[in-house]
């Protein structure tokens, strides 16, 4: 259950990002790819606040920024 609820925030997270990615469409990709960093970073805080193993929580902030990075390559 508590996988489900990081995956969840993770999801709502990486709307934010997008969101935060529109309002920012004339910024340079390197800013782009440091807020990348910045929301992936907090992701993973936020997985290993709900999820007591560390290595659960890495791998579940890896999987889900590597589907959002591999869906906006697609769209």
């Amino acid at each position: 259950m508590k996988v489900l609820l990081c995956v969840l925030i993770h999801i709502i997270m990486w709307s934010g990002y997008s969101f935060v990615l529109y309002l920012s469409h004339h910024d340079h990709s390197f800013y782009e790819t440091v807020l990348l960093v910045m929301f992936s970073y907090f992701n993973l805080l936020v997985s290993q606040r709900l999820i007591s193993n560390k290595s659960s929580a890495l791998q579940i902030t890896v999987l889900l920024t590597i589907v959002y990075v591999g869906g906006r390559a697609f769209l």
